[in-house]
């Protein structure tokens, strides 16, 4: 299932007082990730996606995104088996002299299998029209 969401970044935003948006997503792997950096972003827009406190991408942490007029699809697999089921889109542009926008996609193969906050095991929720296994 595809999840979509895009950033505004103001013009003068630091890195240190990034701007963020929230897209929430179902528990799954991340296949494939696609962003796109309109034309006129220069190079001046800097971006990462996050789970919780964990910098998803790009993998490498402290790494992050710029464009200008690139649009990229790339091949992934990162799991998002724990709560909450929310990626964080982080941007920023001190240089710039106007907002721009980033666009992002993630593709993201359902999962049933997630670890419980609570006791740390996985399991797997049972729909509840089910009556028993015999």
């Amino acid at each position: 299932m595809w999840y979509r969401g895009s950033i505004t970044v103001p013009a003068g935003t630091t890195r240190a007082a990034y701007t963020s948006e929230t897209i929430e997503i179902c528990p799954g792997t991340i296949t494939k990730f696609y962003r796109l950096f309109p034309p006129g972003c220069a190079g001046l827009v800097g971006m990462q996606v996050w789970q919780g406190t964990r910098q998803v991408f790009p993998a490498t942490p402290g790494q992050y995104y710029l464009g200008d007029g690139s649009e990229i699809l790339g091949e992934a697999s990162v799991d998002v088996i724990e709560p909450d089921f929310v990626l964080e889109l982080r941007a920023w542009a001190p240089n710039a002299d106007y907002d721009h926008v980033v666009y992002c996609e993630f593709y993201i193969e359902r999962s049933l299998i997630y670890v419980s906050p609570t006791s740390g095991r996985s399991f797997v929720p049972v729909p509840s029209n089910l009556s028993g296994v015999e």
